[in-house]
């Protein structure tokens, strides 16, 4: 590969046609985006999608996704590899950090990344193994429900526990990628005590984000969501390390790890929420 050194490099917002270069992007990465990711991000904050180009050719993407005033989720920051190394990156950061201003920012940085990370003031905040395990079509558990049918209302304040912010604008067409997916409740009492949303993505199926109030009810949860898909397919779980529970799935169920990854910080550290009951972080 020849590298390139670009004399004149800009970034701007992208166009509603160029999202296709994140999601190109991403899977040449290996990151396995949903098909309907890019899609659901856009309908949060679209003025937060950004393309650098090098000599007017596109070199490489980020996105900052504001979900609030105080808080912001930053992600998909790529650069294609002949033009790495060079202002690229520190390009796309700097047109970021506009977007995100005086917010607290979320991001998640691949193992050789975090240091570098650091070094422009974000922080380790937990680690998550995004693990593949081959879906089982087992019965289904009770008290299930469908979350397009359940009280959007109830949904969003439920999830509240989970995010720093409220993110019904991203929940809202997040559970609503039938075909390819399935966003389904447990109920405990009458009232939601976990849920998760599976949707196809450029490899098998992806799981997240997937919460429970009790491991039992997690274990029940996550058999219900595979059962969802073809038996077999290969569904991709982002396990925080720290629940204990959710990282004996591993043996369980046979769960192969395919990306180390850290949740970082920038700016005030974020209110902690009960990682014991959060199974599948969503990225």
């Amino acid at each position: 590969m020849t590298k390139k050194t670009p004399r004149n490099v800009i970034v701007r917002n992208m166009k509603l046609d160029e999202l296709k270069f994140a999601e190109q992007w991403a899977m040449l990465e290996g990151w396995n985006p949903g098909l309907n990711d890019i899609t659901c991000y856009s309908h949060l904050d679209s003025d937060g999608f950004f393309l650098a180009e090098a000599d007017g050719e596109p070199a490489g993407c980020c996105f900052v996704l504001n979900f609030s005033e105080a808080f912001s989720l930053v992600g998909l920051l790529i650069v294609r590899p002949e033009y790495r190394g060079g202002m690229i990156g520190m390009a796309l950061i700097n047109k970021g950090s506009e977007h995100v201003g005086s917010r607290t920012c979320y991001l998640d940085a691949v193992a050789d990344k975090v240091h570098s990370y650091m070094l422009l003031g974000a922080r380790r905040h937990y680690p998550i193994l995004r693990c593949e395990m081959a879906a089982i079509n087992g019965p289904l558990a009770e008290n299930l429900v469908d979350l397009t049918q359940y009280p959007f209302e109830k949904l969003a304040a439920y999830d509240r526990a989970f995010f720093p912010a409220d993110r019904s604008r991203l929940l809202a067409p997040w559970i609503r990628q039938k075909p390819d997916g399935a966003a389904l409740g447990i109920l405990r009492g009458g009232e939601l005590a976990g849920y998760g949303v599976i949707r196809k993505a450029q490899t098998g199926y992806r799981l997240e984000p997937f919460y429970a109030e009790t491991p039992e009810l997690g274990e029940k949860l996550l058999l219900s969501l595979t059962a969802q898909v073809p038996a077999g397919a290969p569904v991709y779980i982002n396990l925080p390390e720290t629940n204990a529970y959710a990282m004996s799935w591993m043996k369980k169920y046979n769960m192969q790890v395919r990306l180390k990854l850290m949740r970082m910080y920038r700016g005030a550290k974020p209110a902690d929420c009960d990682l014991s009951k959060v199974y599948s972080v969503m990225g």
